[in-house]
């Protein structure tokens, strides 16, 4: 009994982390390889007008975005991907948007995608102060 309810956790766990919209934007697979990626222009959480460090705040960090390319095992398709902003950045993070860079063989059955409820738009080369 006690086995069976640790298996569902785990299963649980594992379906809410994975990242249901990585997929193929051609073909809709979800078996994709990785071919490269990189991270974006650092920039501070708490910045001046000018971007850099506001040295008022004590806990401020750097972060970064992440854009990665796949290419579909199933039609050859190549799928971008932008990342959401991390103080590590990497393919591991959840994607906000796809984008089909390369068609693949056959019909197309997917489509780009772009997340639009709860994504915050940030503009790293304005000011951005803590408390407002």
């Amino acid at each position: 009994m006690f086995g069976a309810i640790v298996l569902l956790v785990l299963v649980i766990w594992y379906l809410r982390r994975r990242d249901w919209n990585k997929k193929c934007a051609h073909c809709n697979s979800r078996s994709i390889k990785f071919t490269k990626g990189e991270a974006g222009k650092f920039f501070w959480e708490y910045r001046n007008k000018d971007g850099s460090k506001d040295k008022r705040v004590k806990d401020n960090y750097q972060q970064a975005g992440y854009t990665s390319e796949y290419q579909c095992k199933k039609c050859g398709a190549k799928t971008g991907f932008s990342h959401f902003v991390a103080k590590k950045p990497s393919r591991r993070r959840k994607v906000w948007k796809r984008l089909l860079l390369v068609e693949g063989e056959g019909e197309r059955t997917g489509k780009d995608w772009e997340k639009t409820k709860g994504v915050v738009s940030i503009n790293s080369s304005s000011a951005n102060r803590k408390g407002k």
